[in-house]
């Protein structure tokens, strides 16, 4: 097992409000599948309500509080009794249910993402199928599913990448990665995930940079301009 943490300067920048979205996403999906990861993400927030308090306080304007629960209202009727619940089984009705097996599995923050995409998987490579779940600028967090025995690509990274395994297990050709493992590359690391025999892998990917491609495949890559 490879148990890899966040760091200081990505749970003070949780801390602080100023994380990106993909990155409080991978950060609340680890919380789900690591004691440890919990236990620092709860002192991040311990240090947010600090940093709360120390504010002073702002006025609110003039009917402020009446637009907020007219918004309510609406929300309301618009979801009808069952509340999210129902949008989230009329979106999964048509999906084969293996498939929505493995969704439901999932990290619950990940998993209410995937459902609002209408958890569907996109072609990524023979063998590979990926869902974008969130991008803010140059953020993007996405899954990455592996059917045993396959893998992506050899690339490198232009910036930061941080892969969560949610279930199953990979190797890059550095380590191997399972259920509840970060894994971080960088643009000097050059590797080739591939999912081990016999499971099927499901990993968080998390990157501020693009992929790029080594081999004829970054050939083509370089051909076309770049790939997002």
């Amino acid at each position: 097992m490879t148990e890899l943490l966040l760091g200081d300067e990505i749970l003070s920048a949780y801390a602080a409000g100023a994380l990106s979205g993909p990155m409080r996403l991978l950060l609340d999906a680890h919380s789900e599948v690591s004691a440890e990861a919990a236990r620092e993400r709860a002192q991040a927030d311990a240090v947010a309500g600090l940093m709360l308090e120390a504010e002073p306080p702002a006025p609110l304007r003039a009917g402020a509080l009446d637009d907020v629960l007219a918004i309510i209202d609406a929300e309301e009727a618009g979801i009808g009794e069952a509340g999210p619940a129902a949008k989230h089984q009329q979106r999964a009705a048509g999906l084969a249910s293996k498939a929505l097996d493995e969704i439901l599995k999932l990290p619950a923050p990940v998993r209410d993402l995937a459902l609002e995409r209408g958890a569907g998987w996109s072609f990524g490579g023979p063998g590979v199928r990926t869902m974008e779940l969130l991008r803010e600028g140059p953020a993007k967090a996405e899954l990455i599913r592996l059917d045993p025995g396959q893998g992506v690509p050899r690339h490198t990274h232009d910036g930061r990448e941080f892969t969560l395994v949610l279930c199953g297990a990979y190797h890059d050709g550095h380590a191997r990665y399972g259920a509840g493992d970060m894994a971080v590359a960088d643009p000097d690391l050059t590797h080739r995930p591939v999912a081990e025999e016999g499971e099927v892998c499901i990993a968080l990917a998390v990157t501020d940079g693009p992929l790029s491609f080594t081999g004829p495949l970054g050939w083509v890559q370089r051909a076309l301009g770049g790939m997002n």
